[in-house]
This record gives structure tokens, sequence and C-alpha cells, in this order.
């Protein structure tokens, strides 16, 4: 990912090459100074050497800044596009995938374990390229001045590259610790914001404060052991400096009175030691944060290197008549796998045809629904789509032939015209006026001030339950599918709403093949075919007239259990 940021980068280190060895002369012009001016007390030379003191200084704050930007900025872009990639890949996952990774998960994948990578590869990289640059050309100029008193210095790196190691990899585990242990506090945010009408509908918010506190409370012990490590790590480096700095102030001080070194010479050595000291010391604290990195990236690139589908394989059908088979398939969800929910389900639609699955919570119906847009592939049996294996058409093809409108449909926080064109971006305006006329959605988008650039709301709030049902049918007509699957669309509706989306959803309906998923009868009873599944099996199949009237059938008890009301009772039960 760096390579896009190549010429950005190389410039950076051509500025870091500058900062890098301005920063490193000027301990020759205080050895200069001392030896030359101080101790000959020649003030002419003073101003001279001040003066070029002041320009190394310069150079470096100039040629540094320049550094940072280069290397910061190159940093942030990097990571964004690693985002860009995370997200895509998230989005390219099947749906299993998503019943393995929560919500606040993934969320944290992209926040915090993305925010971490990008301060090491920004500021941290540019710290990092900047101190080894000081450390390496410190130590040259030490090695210049005195190599014995350098050679003394190098037997310092041995235990510090050891601890560096041992620390390390410390650090990096605590740091994926640390790194899952927001994830689960994010997950616990998620999830309460989500459903915060449950939360104060039950008066529960005290409890989910308290369940928050506790999952910080686990990152906090986490991020503790890392610091706690880092700081140990830091102090074993600065020990080790200090004893260098009196190991130096001891042996060149004996060397000055010898004669062997002058005071110049010491000072500069000094300095020089210094600038490694300090490089070294924040080497340290960048390794710590470098291991952080390793730890989050690690979370991140689990992800990126999970392999997605090919949209380009695939059967691409010239035209779809919308001929539904279910051939002797059976279907465990992939995180239920001990629970069978389809048994050797056998049934088909012909295309045109409006068929209707009913049946008791758990029996199966919505899975049906989930198979055939091939949200999971069954475990045996096959479905075949005009006579071809689903698994063998093209996958975004397919789906793209299949218009959903669903119990609770969600809207994207954008306008109502954005929300029906999801279906279709290059649709018209005038096209999305006929969608919404079609749908019954016309007149009330029309009553609001901007119409259809009215916000609609995260989820579409801003909506009430009938406005959004026929928003998400105007949507699915723009789409224009040829099969299309009504799970439960009025089962939420007061008497009037459902009038208006039934009466839109029969236009939606004509001319498609139809899979229908309801309690309610006004779309059941008019179905060309009725199949009634209880656990995960067809225990009866007929219109409805003949499926009434068989009273020893679950059909019948359903009717009498949640189909009936004291409207429907004499039009709907035979007497």
């Amino acid at each position: 990912m760096a390579k896009t940021e190549k010429k950005a980068l190389l410039w950076g280190f051509f500025f870091l090459i500058l900062s890098s060895a301005a920063g490193l002369v000027y301990p020759q012009l205080v050895r200069w100074m001392v030896d030359h001016v101080l101790q000959p007390k020649n003030f002419e030379l003073l101003t001279q050497s001040v003066v070029l003191l002041l320009l190394a200084f310069i150079v470096q704050a100039i040629t540094s800044s320049l550094r940072y930007y280069l290397f910061t900025y190159s940093g942030e872009r990097i990571v964004l596009r690693l985002r860009q990639r995370l997200y895509e890949r998230i989005l390219g996952q099947d749906i299993v995938f998503f019943d393995f990774n929560r919500t606040g998960e993934l969320m944290s994948r992209l926040a915090s374990d993305c925010t971490t990578l990008q301060n090491t590869v920004s500021v941290n990289v540019s710290q990092g390229l900047r101190n080894i640059g000081q450390v390496v050309g410190g130590f040259g100029f030490m090695f210049y001045t005195s190599w014995k008193l350098s050679a003394m210095m190098l037997l310092l790196i041995p235990p510090v590259a050891l601890s560096a190691g041992l620390f390390g990899k410390r650090i990096k585990k605590f740091s994926k610790e640390f790194q899952s242990t927001i994830a689960q506090a994010s997950i616990v945010a998620e999830e309460t914001i989500s459903g915060v009408r449950i939360v104060k509908s039950f008066v529960q918010e005290n409890f989910e404060t308290l369940r928050y506190r506790k999952a910080l409370d686990l990152a906090l012990s986490s991020a503790g052991s890392r610091i706690l490590a880092i700081a140990q790590f830091m102090t074993l480096a600065m020990v080790m400096g200090f004893i260098a700095v009196c190991f130096v102030l001891w042996y060149g001080g004996r060397e000055v009175v010898l004669g062997n070194m002058t005071i110049g010479d010491l000072t500069q050595f000094l300095l020089y030691l210094m600038i490694v000291a300090f490089g070294v010391g924040s080497l340290g604290s960048l390794w710590g944060d470098l291991m952080a990195g390793v730890g989050a990236s690690q979370r991140v690139f689990e992800i990126l290197e999970k392999e997605i589908w090919d949209s380009e394989i695939g059967l691409k059908l010239k035209s779809l008549s919308g001929q539904i088979e279910f051939k002797n398939v059976s279907f465990c969800y992939p995180s239920r796998k001990d629970a069978a929910v389809l048994k050797n389900l056998n049934f088909s639609i012909q295309p045109g045809q409006v068929i209707a699955l009913v049946g008791s919570s758990g029996g199966g119906k919505t899975t049906v629904s989930s198979l055939i847009p091939r949200f999971y592939d069954p475990d045996q049996g096959s479905i075949l789509i005009d006579g071809h294996d689903l698994k063998n058409l093209n996958l975004p093809w397919i789906r793209d032939q299949i218009g959903i409108v669903s119990q609770e449909p969600i809207l994207i926080s954008a306008t109502i015209e954005d929300n029906i064109r999801y279906a279709r971006p290059s649709a018209t305006f005038e096209e999305i006026v006929m969608a919404a006329k079609s749908a019954n959605a016309f007149e009330f988008i029309n009553s609001f001030p901007e119409a259809f650039r009215t916000e609609v709301g995260e989820r579409g709030i801003q909506l009430s339950g009938g406005q959004k049902q026929r928003v998400a049918i105007a949507r699915a007509l723009l789409k224009n599918p040829k099969i299309l699957i009504l799970d439960e669309a009025t089962s939420n509706l007061d008497t009037a709403s459902e009038h208006l989306v039934q009466e839109a959803l029969q236009r939606l309906m004509k001319g498609r093949t139809t899979l229908v998923i309801a309690h309610r009868l006004a779309t059941v009873k008019d179905a060309d075919q009725i199949y009634v599944i209880d656990q995960g099996q067809i225990v009866q199949s007929g219109q409805h007239e003949k499926l009434s009237q068989d009273h020893s059938g679950l059909y019948y008890r359903l009717l009498q259990r949640q189909f009936i009301s004291e409207q429907l009772s004499t039009s709907i039960l035979p007497s």
C-alpha cells in the first residue's frame, strides 16, 4: 500500500537525511567553539561560530518539518486506503460471516484498530526513522571522536536489543488483548444505542451503564498491562543510558586529564552520546507503539486476507422467467449446526405465480426466503432458478433479479429520493416519482416541506411504519425484479396503513414470481398456492378455501390463532 506514496516518501526520506545531518553537525561546531573560541578566548570567531550554529538549527527545523509533513500525510493516506479496503472486504463477505462477527466488533476494527495503525504508520514511522538516523549517525561520529569509548558503549547494545525483543512480544500480546476488549466495549455500546427504546422502556439505563463500565474495566486492565511493560522497558533503557553517560564522564575526564583528549572532544562525544541516548529512548517508546500496531494489524488483516466471492464467476441468463424449485433441501444455520431448520423440503413456484408460506414461528419460512437470494447455501439438495442450480448462477446478477420487502424495512440515513434511488442509482427523478405513485407514497412524500428531499433519519426513524414500508415498496418497484419476496410486509401496520400498503403490494406483485410470508390474510387468501410449513417440512398445501375447510389441519388452527378477527371471522372461516 505504501507503493502508491512512493514519491512523497522518497522526498520525505531525502529531508530526513538533511535534518539528521544538520542535527549531527552542531556537536562538531560546539567542539570547535570550545577548542578554538572559548579556551583561547578568541572572541573574534565567536559571532561566526554562533551564526553557523544557528544556520544548522534552522536547516534542521525546516527539513524536520518537511520530513514530518510528508511522512505523516502519506501515512494518513495509506491508512485511509487500508480502512477503505477493510470496509470493502467486510461488505464482500457472505451472510455467514456476519452471523459470527457482531457489528460492534467489526466497527471496532474499522475505528479503533485502524486508528492504532494510523499512528503507527504516520507519526511513529516519521519519528522512528529520524531517531534511527540520529542513533546511526551519532554512533559514527562517536567512533570518529574516540573509538575506545565507542567500543565500550557497544557492550550495552546486546542487553538492550534482547530486552526489546522480550518486552516487544509482551507488548504485542497485551495490545492485541486490549483491542479485543475495546471491541467488546464497542459491541455493548452499539447494542445499547441501537436498541435504546428497549433500554428505556424497561428502565435499564443503569444496567447498561454498568455493563459498559465492566467492559471498559477489562480494557483498562489490559491497557495497564501494556503500559506497564512499556514503562519497564523504558526504565531499563534509560538506566543503561545513564550508566553510559556516567561512564563516559569518568573515562573521558580521565583521558582529558592525561592529555589524550581535548575538552572539545569530550564535549562533542557527550553531545553525540546524548543524541544517541535520546534516539534510543524514543525508539523504546516507539517500539511499544509499533508492537501495538502489529497487534492491531493482525486483527485487521484477519479480515483483509479472507476470501470473498468473485463477482465475475457464474452464469448470467439472457432472460429470466422466474421459475423456482426446491429439491430435497435441508439446511442448518452455520452458527447452529445441531438444529435442522429445513428437512428435505420440496416445492416449486411457476413464473408469475404468487405462493404463500405460512406456519408457526420458527418453522422455517424466513429461512426459505434467505436461501433464494443465496444468503446461505443449503446443506443438502438444490435450489433451481429457471432450471439452473442457484450455485451456478452469477451471484450479483441473480440478486439483482430479486426484490425483497421485509417486515421492518431498512432505510439509509439519507433523503427519501436517495432511498428509492438505492435500487437503481441511474434512475431519473421522473422514474422515482412514478415508483412512489405506484407505491401509494407520493401523497405523503409531497406533504413534507422538502418532499423527496426530506431526510428520513437513522434507519428511517422519522417516518411512520406505513410510510417506511411504502418507500421500501417504491424502491422495489424501481428495481423492477423478476422475483419478489414479501416477508411479513404488512404485519406491523395499522388498518389504514395496511390498506395502502396492500394496494401497493398488489401492483408490485403483478407479473412477478412472488413468495409471500405472512400471518395476515389480505395477501395469503388470494395466493395461487399456500404451503404450510411446520418444523422445516411442508405439512399442507393448497389454496385458501380448501385448506380452511380442513379443521384438523395446521392451517385452520393458524387461522384461529393468528388470522381471525371479529371483522374477518364471518367472511374467512367457513360456517
